[in-house]
């Protein structure tokens, strides 16, 4: 028999590199770089702001007014309206509404401010000579001369008067002014007008900025806040509204049902408009608004009845109290509780 001369097969091994990583810790500065070039951006915005305050109005008064108008906009523009034409129709009746409060309020307001400052030295006076050493003469024992005191503050009120009416004067008549509030009037609309007509290309730009998995979870968390923040502020502005109209005109009211009520002639309360929509503008604040609005009230009454009459401070505590409950009990719940509650806020 032949011999096998067939030689088993070699095995080839080859040898595997083994590759090493090795980590290098990078800088704790290149950790922060992100943050500090984040803090340079914010610093640059913020500064960019305080330079253009004086051109920031129109923009930051049209942006609010574009955010709480958009649901109206959005509701005309889904019945059938051009987006056009549904962001004109509430730009002209807000601009409408508020130019003429604003033709009615300021002159108002500033004939009661000036007025005010021009009988203050008159009402300390009176204040110095009867109020208070005759009725209070007996009760504060302390060695605190109170006519001299109001005779520093009569003296501290005329230049005070003098001041505040020739600073109005020269306000109001300054071309400065002037052209401000046209600025005002006339480029707040055009910038609510724009924002509202292209309020959903903003809203799909700033998506695009986002990886394209996060879109219709985040479209549907900032169509839910939108809703509800929007209802909030809606709510809110017509709480404080309606609360400014109630106070003005019943503090316009304090003088004649004094008057009905002593049988003697009892003036109006000063600064009863500016008071009144002051402490309705102050109800968003829950209890700081209605405390600055009940101290202003009392200390103009004080300074103008000083304590001659006491139906004045009764009925300004009533009308106060009655205030607080309107606002507390009916207000509140229904223009702003059930306008968000409808949205889901207390829960699903």
């Amino acid at each position: 028999m032949a011999k096998n001369s067939r030689t088993p097969p070699r095995r080839r091994v080859v040898k595997a590199k083994r590759t090493i990583v090795v980590t290098v810790p990078t800088p704790l500065v290149q950790h922060n770089s992100g943050i500090w070039w984040s803090l340079v951006l914010l610093a640059a915005i913020a500064g960019s702001l305080f330079v253009l305050r004086g051109i920031l109005t129109p923009f930051v008064v049209g942006l609010v007014l574009a955010y709480m108008l958009n649901p109206m906009v959005n509701t005309l523009a889904n019945k059938g309206l051009p987006r056009a034409l549904a962001a004109l129709i509430p730009v002209l009746i807000a601009a409408t509404g508020l130019g003429l409060a604003l033709f009615w309020m300021v002159p108002l307001l500033v004939d009661q401010i000036t007025s005010f400052a021009a009988r203050l030295p008159m009402y300390l006076a009176t204040l110095e000579r009867y109020a208070i050493p005759e009725r209070l003469g007996h009760v504060m024992e302390l060695n605190l001369d109170p006519r001299n005191i109001l005779r520093q503050l009569g003296l501290l009120s005329s230049k005070g008067a003098a001041l505040t009416v020739q600073a109005l004067q020269q306000t109001l008549s300054g071309a400065m002014w002037l052209i401000n509030v046209l600025l005002i009037i006339i480029m707040t609309p055009l910038i609510a007008f724009y924002l509202m007509m292209d309020w959903p290309s903003i809203t799909k730009a700033s998506l695009t900025q986002l990886p394209q998995r996060w879109h219709a979870e985040v479209r549907d968390v900032l169509r839910e806040i939108d809703g509800k923040l929007s209802a909030y502020l809606r709510g809110t502005f017509l709480v404080c509204l309606c609360m400014g109209l109630y106070y003005a005109v019943a503090l316009n009211l304090v003088g004649p049902v004094a008057s009905w009520l002593s049988g003697e002639s009892v003036a109006t309360m000063e600064l009863a408009w500016a008071i009144g929509f002051a402490t309705g503008i102050l109800a968003f604040l829950p209890v700081i608004g209605a405390s600055l609005g009940v101290i202003m009230m009392f200390a103009v009454a004080l300074v103008q009845y000083q304590l001659q009459v006491w139906e004045p401070y009764a009925l300004i505590l009533g009308l106060f109290m009655i205030g607080q409950t309107l606002e507390g009990y009916v207000m509140t719940p229904t223009l702003v509780g059930n306008r968000v509650e409808r949205l889901g806020v207390h829960g699903r």
